[in-house]
């Protein structure tokens, strides 16, 4: 299915509602050293930060992180919000329903390569920021990778016949651009190699299940995770790499012309 032709509100509504929790589920398993993505990404979260909102918040693993700490989960999927902790609201991110600089910080994790139009979700954000507050997110990115890694990426893709996508494409292009253009001073950029170890078939489906693969059809599907599990049964365990992108950037004015 061409990129242009995806109706992602509504593929993404269908996907979330039909596995709430499936991102989660994965990226909570994924390790680099001793964090996981999500723990990585509330590291860049000062501690003088009291208040938080965690932007497409998905089932809350950004505040179970932040445990202790006054967060704000936003999603606009009910069956993901659900199950996240604390308060939360059920809101779309081009409209926040939050008065102007009430929050320290604004945390995203994945969202920015799935909230769309982009730049506006980046206003909304700087809106609801105090000037000086801090937008820390984490994205996907298509490095670091091992040799292995492609190896094994392109066996999957192969058997999938398809390669999972984001409404923002593989990689999002000009990011500091555009946090720029919102009113962002960009702090830091950095990348890191997760790695997600598959052991069981369950442990194969659960990676499948969390890409968006729009018009894969679920033959397919289960092919790649076959062929995912009896890998890792003939290795012993099959390291399957996520590369990640952490962004942090300072809210220094409303938009580029703004004061």
């Amino acid at each position: 299915m061409p990129e242009n032709e995806i109706d992602w509100p509504a593929y993404l509504r269908e996907f979330h509602t039909a596995a709430p929790g499936s991102t989660e589920a994965l990226l909570s398993r994924a390790v680099a050293g001793d964090h996981t993505p999500y723990r990585w990404l509330v590291r860049a979260v000062s501690g003088e930060a009291r208040r938080v909102l965690d932007l497409a918040c998905g089932n809350g693993p950004v505040a179970r992180e932040l445990y202790g700490r006054w967060v704000v989960g936003v999603d606009n999927n009910p069956a993901q919000l659900a199950g996240a902790p604390g308060p939360k609201v059920q809101a779309d991110a081009l409209h926040l329903p939050f008065a102007n600089e009430v929050f320290d910080v604004v945390t995203c994790s994945m969202g920015l390569a799935v909230l769309q139009p982009l730049p506006v979700v980046l206003a909304e954000a700087a809106r609801v920021l105090r000037r000086g507050g801090v937008l820390a997110a984490i994205v996907p990115a298509v490095r670091p990778l091992r040799r292995g890694d492609i190896r094994t990426l392109s066996g999957l893709t192969t058997r999938l016949r398809s390669t999972p996508q984001f409404p923002a494409g593989g990689e999002i292009t000009e990011l500091k651009d555009k946090l720029h253009h919102a009113g962002f001073q960009v702090l830091e950029s950095q990348r890191e190699r997760y790695v997600y170890l598959i052991r069981t078939r369950d442990d194969a489906q659960r990676l499948v299940n969390a890409l968006y693969l729009p018009g894969t059809p679920e033959g397919r599907r289960d092919t790649a995770a076959g062929w995912l599990a009896d890998r890792a049964e003939s290795k012993d365990g099959l390291e399957v790499a996520i590369p990640i992108r952490r962004i942090t950037a300072m809210r220094t004015k409303l938009a580029l012309t703004g004061t």
